[in-house]
């Protein structure tokens, strides 16, 4: 299948807004140079107030601030609270897509898990299986449950585990990959496959595109050599047999 707008599109940058390196304007310049349609996915969330979108009144302004430029108008919200369903429908209709990430997931017992985990705490270091299991499951129910249309960053997993076994098919399992397309599939969000984390991995996106999962590119880029660049996940995803009519094509709503 013909794949000419795969790679046309980055729905994932970040800018000033939040925790990126460049003002929008930059943003725009950049992918201009680059040949990419860009899309301003800013962080929105209250885990960080300091450098975050995490008030109704900052949201509205970063959405007046992308009406008259030319980007597609996203935001990344978290799994890890609950922003996202406080915020009115009109606000959420603003946008053109919705990204989900999992920034931290809830643990049974209370708490919250972290992708990036350099070391596993007590008593996940005896169990990290069972730790992979409930990320996987929170994935899934992310998926089901938040209003997004894009899963950025999905398969991340904490390096601590890597530690353990760097055989990603350890935590990656047949089993736990099945469940998450399932999902995916499900639901009808997009599985983002991600330049600047360079994930997901081969056998999971094959799995995706047989299954029907749609896909988007982004850069993730928070920085002027990231941002606009979608070389590694356009590869990924011809390698993975993602064609253009599973693409997730963004478009300006109004």
């Amino acid at each position: 299948m013909a794949d000419s707008l795969i790679g046309t599109q980055d729905l994932h940058s970040h800018t000033t807004f939040s925790d990126g390196d460049l003002p929008l304007e930059r943003v725009v310049a950049l992918a201009r140079e680059r040949g990419v349609q860009i899309g301003i996915a800013d962080h929105i969330s209250r885990r960080n107030t300091e450098r975050f979108v995490a008030t109704e009144a900052a949201l509205r302004r970063y959405q007046d601030a992308l009406e008259d430029v030319p980007v597609f108008r996203s935001g990344e919200f978290c799994w890890c609270d609950d922003f996202i369903q406080e915020l009115p429908q009109e606000l959420l209709d603003r946008f053109d897509y919705r990204i989900g990430s999992n920034h931290g997931f809830p643990l049974p017992g209370g708490g919250m898990g972290s992708p990036w985990w350099q070391t596993l705490p007590e008593p996940w270091n005896q169990k990290p299986q069972e730790l992979m299991d409930v990320m996987v499951s929170e994935l899934c129910r992310m998926v089901r449950t938040m209003p997004i249309h894009i899963a950025a960053h999905s398969t991340l997993t904490p390096p601590a585990l890597y530690d353990i076994e760097p055989d990603v098919g350890a935590w990656w399992t047949d089993e736990r990959e099945d469940r998450y397309v399932e999902a995916l599939a499900e639901s009808g969000v997009a599985l983002e496959i991600s330049n600047r984390y360079r994930l997901p991995h081969d056998r999971l996106l094959r799995k995706a595109a047989q299954a029907g999962v749609r896909f988007s590119l982004g850069s993730d880029g928070h920085t002027d050599k990231q941002v606009a660049r979608l070389e590694w996940a356009a590869d990924a995803a011809r390698r993975a047999g993602f064609g253009e009519a599973q693409l997730f094509v963004a478009e300006r709503r109004r």
